[in-house]
């Protein structure tokens, strides 16, 4: 089998196993607990936050454990809109780009019903938002400008140190989704409020992740109960996955240079293989250092997307149609795709590919053989 959609088939990174065995097996104290065993949980989940803010540069108190990617968007999307709604001009605009992740987009129509106004930010045709359209939305006094780090269809990089920049300079709130980025690009921080993280896409385990706020920034509520989380996310911190995060994305930062090497070789033989075959395949998004390594997203004419996608499972190859988490029998196109101008039969003949650590040398030529032979077929 070859796993060309890593954002939904890495596996557990094996520091991350090894990691975690101890606090399945023997140290499954709760770590608010004041015995013994519940202190080691709370010293292991300690030393994780230590370790995940060395990753990123940042102070442990700016990392809060959250569920994952979806909860973490919705945590700063809800503090901006909270701020908005009790402030003395009740209401507020939340300026996002077309192309965020469905959570991101969620959270900020859902929070329209109690005052709050979307706008959506439109990117060029390579997925890259210009700095033109960031301005734009800055003139309205936003209560949030979010941005995506890095686009987990098409895998355009966002320029967030400028837009960041700007953000600060005029006094906005910057929040960015960083679910594809964390552990496989360098990241910058420098003038950044909020950013989310998921353990899954760097080689953790699911169900885990963190929002970082920076410091003086304290991140309204969301979930209410005990002190957890320095009093602002109560529930029971998962150690296991907790400690499991933060070994994944130790080995990940470690391996970083050689791993996108790597997978910039594979993306490079697959669009050759495919290119000299299907001469007609249209490659969405930018090329090279403007996106995200091994991720290809590509029009195949006249081709049902969704269809291919059984038949190359036949053929041992996981790919998608789209984002992983989209794949519930939908029946419209991709809002990325549509957001970039491609028109809905274009968008629904679109492949991704996702090459990740789990992937041989090869397999970037040999998917690209076996979707040029299903397509013959």
């Amino acid at each position: 089998m070859i796993y060309a959609d890593h954002a939904a088939t890495t596996p557990l990174d094996p520091a991350a196993r090894a990691a975690m065995e101890p606090y399945l097996a023997e140290q499954f104290g709760n770590p608010s607990s004041l015995y013994r065993l519940g202190l080691a949980g709370r010293r292991a989940v300690e030393l994780a936050r230590r370790s995940i803010a060395q990753c990123l540069g940042c102070m442990p108190e700016e990392i809060y454990f959250t569920s994952g990617g979806s909860e973490s968007n919705t945590w700063a999307v809800w503090h901006a809109a909270r701020a908005a709604l009790t402030g003395p001009n009740r209401g507020g605009v939340l300026a996002v780009s077309a192309i965020e992740h469905h959570s991101l987009l969620g959270a900020c129509r859902s929070m329209e019903p109690l005052g709050c106004r979307t706008v959506l930010l439109r990117p060029d045709g390579q997925g890259i938002l210009p700095l033109e359209e960031v301005e734009r939305a800055l003139d309205r006094r936003p209560a949030l400008l979010s941005v995506q780090y890095a686009n987990n269809e098409v895998g355009a990089i966002q320029p967030i140190r400028e837009i960041a920049a700007r953000c600060r300079a005029r006094g906005v709130l910057f929040h960015t989704d960083a679910v594809q980025a964390v552990g496989h690009i360098p990241l910058s921080l420098a003038q950044v409020d909020l950013l989310s993280a998921s353990a899954h896409k760097f080689g953790g385990p699911k169900g885990v992740g963190f929002l970082y706020a920076r410091h003086g920034l304290r991140p309204a509520p969301l979930i209410c109960g005990g002190g957890q989380e320095q009093g602002v996310r109560g529930g029971t911190e998962p150690v296991c996955a907790i400690v499991g995060m933060a070994a994944a994305l130790e080995a990940a930062c470690a391996r970083r240079e050689e791993l996108a090497a790597r997978l910039r070789r594979m993306e490079e033989e697959f669009r050759a293989v495919l290119r000299a075959g299907c001469p007609e395949a249209v490659f969405r998004g930018p090329e090279g250092a403007e996106k995200l390594p091994g991720l290809i997203s590509v029009t195949l004419p006249g081709v049902r997307a969704e269809g291919m996608v059984y038949r190359m499972d036949m053929a041992g190859v996981c790919l998608s149609a789209g984002a992983a988490c989209d794949q519930r029998g939908r029946r419209e196109p991709s809002h990325v795709l549509t957001a970039l101008g491609l028109p809905p039969e274009e968008a629904e003949s679109t492949l991704r590919i996702s090459f990740g650590p789990s992937n041989r040398p090869e397999d970037g030529a040999e998917t690209a053989r076996l979707l040029l032979s299903a397509l013959r077929s």
